[in-house]
């Protein structure tokens, strides 16, 4: 019995020294140069993207018609104003698998998908701001956003 005790009591202090496993440092790269041009009845965004990680799922877009919903500190990137994929209605809005190097990336999004109220069509003139960052699925992350610009729709 004294032996045991002997070498339980060392075992459970060496396994119990409070050492914790690292984490590893999860992270995705913002879009750069994000520019956005109105088209007749949709939106070109064009930026350019370099994430290489195996959990990197695309590139999501944020739009809204007020700069400061965009901006907002006290908001966390997960509460502002988004758009989904057009077919799924989950994020990413743009599926895009990792890349070994940087690359321009160009999409276009129609008009209803930027507001699905519906209420940019009755205005002459709406000004809206764009944003993008990438996206983890896994795990459930975003980059920091991109440079955020505006557009100005008319119909």
């Amino acid at each position: 019995m004294r032996k045991i005790i002997v070498l339980f009591l060392p075992m459970m202090f060496l396994l119990s020294c409070g050492i914790d496993v690292p984490e590893l440092n999860v992270s995705l790269r913002p879009p750069m140069g994000l520019s956005v041009k109105y088209i007749t009845n949709s939106v070109r965004i064009e930026f350019w993207g370099f994430n290489d990680e195996d959990y990197f799922s695309g590139y999501v877009v944020f739009v809204s018609d007020r700069y400061n919903e965009i901006v907002d500190p006290v908001k966390s990137i997960s509460e502002k104003p988004k758009i989904p994929d057009l077919n799924t209605r989950q994020l990413p809005t743009f599926s895009v698998l990792p890349e070994s190097r940087p690359k321009l990336y160009i999409f276009e999004i129609p008009l209803d998908a930027i507001d699905d109220r519906g209420s940019y069509a009755f205005l002459g003139r709406i000004e809206c701001y764009v944003a993008v960052a990438a996206y983890s699925v896994s795990k459930k992350i975003f980059s920091p956003l991109s440079n955020i610009t505006n557009v100005v729709l008319t119909n």
